[in-house]
């Protein structure tokens, strides 16, 4: 691949059928505080006017590129997964969802607050930057001035709470290279839950993660997304996870526990090493407690930490998990 020089940010932002929204993330990104991006799309098979739009932005920028090919719809972590591994390398690369608004610093920010982390843990150290959001409706309406408040997220959470629920929003996230290299064969496996997901995980573990506790964009909230914004706290949303009753939550959790398994069988010889034993142990241990009793299971998230946010949901997840 060509090296690029050094401080570049790739933007990866795969699109389908974003056409409504598209040109006005685009627009955002353009309009950056920080002028050394390069944006790569790669569409899934839209079929209104997204690639129309996207063309038109390549034609009329040489910042943007568009990666066209003929394999077909295969959603959003393998979208994402098929533009890293066709692009140039990159010091850095940020995810972009296709119906946000970037504030016009959020690239600015994110890499000094990557910068500093450098000078702290070094460049050769798998590093993930990730931030806030505002979320707003269809419309450009604000409907929450911070998700991290709305959704009660914890964003100084650490590798025990994260092996049970992500909090890392990936349109936020800025990864250095040795992340990416960590990840970027994994992405598209069918135990990975969302790209976002795996990078907290390995910057957990081998890395670190820094938290930018302000938003950083403004995240669209509305029927189309794969994946929104939720009040955990709100009775409605609440009413409606314990209509899906026990069926539905265990299903859930076995979902994440395949995932650290997963993540504990491909990266077993790293987690052999020595400095990682407990967290080799914890997530070993994790992903086992499906075939274990629930008074076992309910000791092992108490001694270890592991709880989701919000009362409810620590009642469900002792009652089910």
């Amino acid at each position: 691949m060509d090296k690029i020089k050094d401080k570049s940010v790739c933007i990866v932002l795969p699109t389908y059928n974003g056409g409504k929204y598209l040109a006005k993330q685009l627009d955002s990104i353009l309009e950056q505080t920080w002028p050394n991006c390069s944006v790569y799309i790669r569409d899934d098979g839209s079929t209104d006017e997204t690639v129309e739009i996207a063309q038109w932005y390549c034609r009329s920028n040489s910042s943007i590129h568009l990666i066209q090919d003929s394999i077909g719809n295969l959603g959003c972590p393998n979208s994402f997964y098929e533009i890293i591994k066709r692009v140039p390398e990159y010091d850095y690369y940020a995810f972009a969802d296709q119906d946000d608004i970037w504030k016009k610093d959020k690239i600015e920010i994110t890499f000094n607050k990557m910068k500093q982390a450098e000078e702290r843990y070094g460049r050769d150290f798998p590093l993930l930057v990730h931030g806030d959001v505002e979320v707003i409706d269809e419309n450009g309406n604000i409907n929450a001035d911070s998700m991290f408040e709305m959704s009660h997220i914890n964003a100084d959470s650490k590798l025990p709470q994260i092996l049970i629920q992500n909090h890392v929003t990936g349109c936020t996230m800025m990864c250095n290279k040795k992340l990416i290299a960590g990840i970027s064969e994994y992405a598209s496996s069918e135990y990975i839950i969302m790209h976002d997901y795996l990078a907290a995980l390995y910057a957990s573990v081998f890395g670190k993660i820094e938290v930018i506790k302000k938003p950083l964009l403004s995240y669209r909230q509305y029927s189309g997304n794969s994946v929104g914004a939720k009040n955990n706290n709100n009775p409605v949303y609440l009413l409606k996870r314990l209509a899906n009753g026990r069926k539905s939550y265990k299903e859930a959790m076995e979902t994440s526990r395949n995932q650290v398994k997963f993540f504990v069988e491909i990266y077993r010889e790293e987690l052999a090493a020595e400095k990682y034993c407990k967290e080799y142990e914890l997530m070993s241990g994790y992903a086992s407690l499906g075939s274990r009793a629930k008074l076992y299971r309910i000791m092992f998230y108490k001694k270890n930490h592991i709880w989701k946010n919000g009362t409810i949901r620590k009642i469900m997840q002792v009652i089910w998990g």
